[in-house]
């Protein structure tokens, strides 16, 4: 199907401001395996356009859906596996060969196995990492050790500990996992990233006991050390929690320091949990606490939904039956945050849900898991350009899309200049536009490309 690529952008000294919608929810299957509780988006088949993978906790199902380019996806046949408990899933290139190969964990067989991809979507054979991670059920993915090679971090919830395997570059990892901490009690989330700007990837730990639950940093020693070892912060992030169930570095205030996004789901263990900001003060951190209609916060993410270049915070629900579901709250920069609007408010157990630009129109859509309905959901963003008083604000559409050669623009009534980026960020193409003049993309390589007019507005076509 073809598109038209809609653009708007004020005129020499006029201005605009962006408002942004979704459409309502679209049932992408609405009899999913059961207890729908993990999901990840990603090109799967070869296509150019993202599909969707989902990890069922009580079904023990890995389905992959087709986006088909129209809004619409089609289920593929089962991946087959021995997972009990699905509860962690990825798409990540762990064998080097170009592909997205899947990854999960299962809690009920303290189990980590990955799935090598054709490059075609068929996920044929299980590689079990390791089944004796007791409870296992968190992941992280980076280099840990600056080999240049993917490693694996994960969480023993039942165990008690939190370890990591070494990769190389080949799907094959160590059998022994190393340790991170074995401290803590009911460790249930890691991530990785450089907070202290030393070169090697420190670990961000939090607990869900649903009671005294903390979060923790520890502080990888490659560097300067010379071996990995971890070490945790003398200050922990926080105490006295009600079960974390979200926690990743983001750079909330634009500060260039890394802060913390963080959910406390208080499911069954107190009346309402909370999404927190930590802010590093030097000295320790200082907590925010975001206002919110969502009673037990469950993933937070720091995605730009509006398109104005400051990343934004979306948020789901872990709460059964009604209220919202699924809101955001728009960056306005420098750590101010406007209240939260509403996504969604027809789900029950919004646990988990991926974003990315399904529709390939230059925007952010949600796509997301309904937990205790069995059902996979989509949200198309619509995101809308207006014009404020006494302002001349021009809108571009662009067609076709996809395109084999030629794209036509309507609406011009001055010179333009478009330029046309690769999915790395490299300029491949720019050119001045007149009145009536096309763009010839056909010596373009098939793929996804992101377009600009006047350095100012983009969005995306493919061309095949």
């Amino acid at each position: 199907m073809k598109h038209k690529l809609l653009f708007g952008f004020a005129m020499l000294s006029c201005f605009a401001f962006a408002q942004t919608t979704f459409l309502p929810k679209v049932g992408i299957n609405t009899n999913t395996g059961d207890a729908p509780y993990t999901i990840a988006s990603g090109l799967i088949d070869g296509d150019a356009l993202p599909d969707i993978i989902i990890g069922t906790n009580l079904g023990n199902t890995l389905e992959w859906y087709k986006n088909n380019g129209d809004n619409t996806f089609t289920i593929q046949p089962l991946i087959s596996n021995t997972l009990d408990g699905i509860g962690g899933l990825a798409l990540v290139d762990l064998n080097n060969d170009g592909f997205l190969d899947l990854l999960t964990t299962a809690y009920n067989n303290d189990s980590v196995a990955w799935y090598p991809n054709d490059g075609t979507g068929n996920f044929t054979t299980e590689n079990i990492i390791s089944n004796s991670i007791l409870g296992a059920s968190g992941f992280a993915l980076g280099d840990i050790n600056n080999d240049t090679f993917l490693d694996i971090a994960v969480t023993a919830y039942d165990g008690d500990e939190v370890v990591w395997f070494s990769g190389n570059g080949t799907g094959s990892f160590t059998l022994e996992a190393n340790k991170i901490d074995d401290t803590l009690n009911a460790p249930g989330v890691v991530n990785m990233s450089d907070i202290d700007g030393d070169g090697d990837l420190d670990a961000l730990v939090a607990t869900a006991v649903y009671g005294g639950d903390v979060i923790e940093i520890f502080r990888n020693d490659l560097i300067p050390g010379g071996t990995v070892s971890f070490i945790k912060d003398a200050t922990s992030v926080t105490t006295g929690k009600v079960g974390m169930f979200n926690a990743t570095f983001e750079d909330l205030d634009g500060d260039a320091n890394l802060d913390i996004l963080a959910t406390e789901v208080s499911y069954g263990g107190g009346p309402t949990g909370n999404l927190y900001w930590f802010e590093d003060n030097g000295s320790g951190f200082t907590e925010t606490v975001f206002t919110t209609s969502i009673a037990n916060p469950s993933v937070a993410q720091f995605r730009d939904l509006d398109n104005d270049g400051l990343n934004d915070i979306v948020l789901s629900s872990g709460k059964s039956n009604a209220g919202n579901d699924i809101v955001w709250f728009k960056n306005n920069g420098a750590g101010s945050f406007d209240s939260e609007l509403v996504i969604d408010a027809t789900q029950s157990q919004t646990f988990v849900y991926t974003i990315t630009d399904f529709d390939m129109d230059g925007d952010l859509d949600i796509a997301s898991c309904a937990y205790n309905q069995d059902d996979l959901n989509y949200f198309e963003n619509q995101k809308i350009v207006l014009s404020v008083p006494n302002s001349e604000l021009q809108a571009i559409s662009i067609h076709p899309n996809p395109t084999k050669d030629i794209l036509n623009f309507e609406g011009l009534n001055e010179t333009i200049i478009v330029s046309v980026f690769d999915v790395l960020g490299k300029q491949v193409l720019e050119q001045k536009l007149h009145l009536g003049e096309t763009l010839n993309v056909s010596q373009l390589t098939n793929g996804l490309y992101t377009i600009k007019i006047n350095n100012k507005t983009s969005s995306k076509f493919l061309k095949e």
